[in-house]
């Protein structure tokens, strides 16, 4: 059975890190060294729940991409008001602020050889006949930050915000997945950092859109928690938060109510939920407490990176793609570090050492 669900994982998972010439390759043997550090009676368990979550579409192969991206171009073209692609993209530009190696110049590049095969023009056109819309793509939105430092930073530079009130351009922004909590965050900084510009929070004028959505935000009605978001359990899980003395912020979020969600559509039921959402964290702040510095160790978070003031057990995220894993993913699938014994389902690539 064991070697039934390694083998469907690696199907699935096969191309992570194939655009590297970094020598990993996910394979059965990866995998099963993965699940051996856990306790032995929960080693099957967890490969199966992480099988059950990799079948619902949270992980992103690069052929896949492919296939988002010009789905995307063709909503593009339609929410725009263009009966034609060339012409959209003739008076569209898309953003590029970050490094040649970063996920949004990766997905650009991806998006110009789609476009080449199914049209025939290259991004290279976009702009020729004026711009009227703008566009930012991007793999996720976790916590927000990145993508508001820079949109704000853009925007102001290029002297848009006018232009993008009084309708004479627009602006889309794209994700392969975003975080309803960490969306509802970027746009309030924006509002704040523009002087309170209300623009920003009306999805209308100023539209988030994604193929994946992460629902975290407790505050709305019904949200899914398809992330990894713990119950008040375990006494030890006090003591972590408490530790947590420089992160005086949103402590009331760190817990799920037990009636949340209102339905189990994410995990396999709602007692496996909890079985794995504790094994991870528990291996979580193992590993955290391991780490010697001090600095690291207020930064990082057993359930993924968060705000270092927020004082919960980090993001949750369960989203994966072919470039990289997020490090708002719990860290028992990236954390990688022979001192603490663990290494990660999904290796990191070009993200530093850890401590």
């Amino acid at each position: 059975m064991i070697k039934e669900i390694i083998k469907n994982i690696v199907t699935i998972t096969q191309d992570y890190h194939s655009d590297y010439d970094n020598g990993f390759v996910m394979t059965e043997e990866h995998v099963l060294e993965w699940s051996d550090q856990f306790e032995e009676p929960d080693r099957e368990f967890v490969l199966s729940e992480v099988l059950h979550i990799l079948q619902q579409g949270v992980y992103i192969s690069k052929e896949k991409a492919k296939d988002i991206l010009w789905n995307f171009i063709n909503k593009a073209t339609t929410f725009f008001g263009y009966q034609n692609i060339e012409i959209f993209l003739r008076e569209t530009h898309f953003i590029s602020v970050q490094g040649e190696t970063k996920s949004q110049s990766v997905l650009l590049s991806i998006l110009n050889a789609v476009l080449v095969e199914k049209t025939g023009h290259s991004l290279e056109i976009c702009g020729s006949l004026g711009v009227r819309n703008y566009i930012y793509l991007d793999d996720v939105i976790g916590s927000g930050g990145k993508f508001n430092y820079e949109i704000h930073k853009y925007i102001a530079e290029n002297n848009l915000l006018n232009a993008f009130k009084n309708k004479e351009i627009r602006i889309l922004s794209y994700f392969f997945c975003i975080h309803t909590w960490g969306t509802v965050n970027a746009r309030y900084i924006l509002k704040n950092r523009f002087e309170g510009e209300n623009f920003f929070l009306d999805f209308k004028a100023f539209p988030i859109v994604s193929n994946y959505i992460v629902e975290n935000n407790i505050k709305e009605y019904n949200q899914r928690l398809n992330l990894v978001y713990p119950e008040k359990s375990k006494n030890e899980y006090d003591v972590y938060l408490a530790s947590l003395d420089q992160a005086p912020r949103q402590a009331d979020k760190a817990y799920r109510r037990q009636t949340q969600p209102n339905k189990e559509t994410f995990f396999t039921s709602k007692e496996n939920r909890l079985r794995i959402e504790q094994i991870f964290l528990d291996k979580g702040i193992e590993i955290i407490n391991q780490i010697q510095d001090e600095e690291s160790k207020r930064k990082h978070r057993p359930l993924g990176k968060t705000y270092p003031g927020y004082k919960t057990f980090g993001t949750g995220t369960l989203f994966f793609t072919w470039r990289n894993i997020s490090n708002t993913c719990p860290i028992v699938f990236w954390w990688d570090n022979p001192a603490h014994n663990w290494k990660g389902l999904f290796p990191l690539h070009n993200r530093g050492n850890l401590i």
